[in-house]
């Protein structure tokens, strides 16, 4: 592929996303690429030397010297990649609207790799005063210090993995905070003047009766964040919660809430944060109005962006309308000795896949039926079968707005898996 291809003509803008795939522990559902930071095999991501960081919370040590030329610590992985990429895409100087800091658990990491990284950023790319920056941060590692320094270096959207606030709740899921922790991380934030601050809830989970989940909702919104995201469970290969729910010894098994039930929580919670005055502006997330999250509307409007780190993704366009996807190795052995190599086969072990046109529809229709903002229904009919699209609108799965754009309703949000599979060209 040459940098003739890529799209130079104007000033690229994209989101950035980092990796951080490291965790104190693996929750049960999670099906995220991650490790135990106990079990890293990667050398001097914090050296021997005892912390006198209070914002390094409970972990000892300081992340170690940078050595781009031999990446031994994560942030010199991570600045090795983004030199590769900006230098295989010709990404230089684009302008980020987005960065954002996901995991696994970022909130654990010292405030001198947040610091490290977005300096390597910054020497690449254009970054404005206003760029959203968000870090993920868990309840348990959400400490004043720790959230200090990241306010004090730009960062100015948090996402708070609170889940539930149930204590039973927490421990089924294999969460090691509490209902305390949540409240102190997003009182510390609030001290700090952090102005944009998310939580996340999971719909489904064991032992969530209606009661609890009602009262989840209701002291999420005691906390008045500018933004709530709350997920369906789903029960994926490689998490403890797919093995218990395999499990031979009936002792073992955990019984997990019923679809139909799940779908009543999600209509309970839908309402309930209407009531409040916020945007419902795609399927699992809310906001009040200038909140949405900048960096997942840049995925839903199919902009692009680039991931870094082991498992990330990165979505780029060419000139001559050639798309691409690039998903990185999910093994940190692996991704770390791809980046040493720093051959033109480096990323022999991703995964790169060139969009057919086929691809680009199904992505449009997929990505843009998830938002508040629907696709334009000439535009749908143009790849859909119009006889699919009017029976969804009489059964009161679809609707068009004024605008002539077609939209899914709530009834047809709870169905959306099925939908997008009958509409998919």
């Amino acid at each position: 592929m040459s940098k003739n291809e890529i799209n130079s003509k104007k000033i690229r803008q994209l989101s950035i996303y980092i990796h951080i795939p490291f965790c104190k522990s693996k929750c049960n559902y999670c099906s995220f690429y991650s490790i135990s930071l106990s079990l890293s095999k990667v050398d001097n991501i914090f050296n021997d030397l005892e912390c006198n960081d209070k914002a390094c919370g409970s972990n000892k040590g300081r992340e170690c010297n940078l050595n781009s030329d031999n990446p031994r610590n994560y942030s010199g992985m991570l600045k090795s990649e983004l030199e590769i990429m900006s230098e295989k895409f010709n990404l230089r100087n684009s302008f980020i609207n987005s960065i954002y800091f996901g995991g696994g658990t970022p909130s654990i990491m010292p405030a001198g790799f947040f610091k490290n990284v977005s300096g390597f950023i910054n020497d690449s790319f254009r970054i404005a005063a206003n760029t959203e920056i968000t870090v993920e941060v868990n309840p348990e590692s959400g400490n004043f210090e720790k959230l200090s320094a990241l306010k004090s270096l730009g960062v100015n959207r948090l996402s708070i993995g609170a889940q539930s606030f149930n204590g039973d709740v927490l421990k089924t899921a294999g969460r090691i905070h509490n209902k305390k922790d949540i409240y102190g991380t997003v009182n510390n934030a609030k001290k700090l003047g952090f102005k944009n601050i998310s939580l996340d809830l999971i719909i489904g989970l064991p032992g969530q009766t209606e009661t609890i989940f009602y009262n989840d909702i209701r002291q999420t919104l005691n906390m008045e964040p500018e933004h709530i995201s709350a997920y369906m469970l789903s029960i994926e290969k490689n998490t403890k919660f797919y093995k218990t729910c395999n499990e031979n010894n009936a002792k073992n098994r955990l019984t997990f809430i019923p679809e139909e039930t799940a779908a009543k929580y999600y209509e309970i919670l839908c309402k309930l944060l209407d009531e409040e005055g916020y945007v419902h502006y795609e399927i699992s997330n809310f906001a009040k109005k200038g909140y949405e999250s900048r960096h997942n509307l840049n995925y839903w409007k199919r902009g692009e962006y680039l991931g870094i780190g082991p498992s990330a993704s990165s979505f780029l366009k060419m000139e001559g309308g050639k798309e691409i996807r690039k998903t990185n190795i999910a093994d940190l052995d692996k991704y770390a000795g791809n980046i040493l190599q720093k051959t033109d086969n480096r990323h022999e072990a991703d995964l790169l896949e060139i969009l057919t046109e086929k691809d680009k529809i199904n992505e449009e229709i997929f990505l843009s039926l998830r938002t508040n903002s629907g696709i334009n229904a000439k535009r749908l009919t143009e790849w859909v079968n119009s006889g699919i699209i009017n029976s969804f609108i009489e059964e009161g799965l679809m609707q068009i707005k004024r605008n002539e754009n077609i939209v899914l309703t709530l009834k047809g949000m709870l169905l959306s898996s099925e939908i997008f599979a009958r509409i998919m060209v």
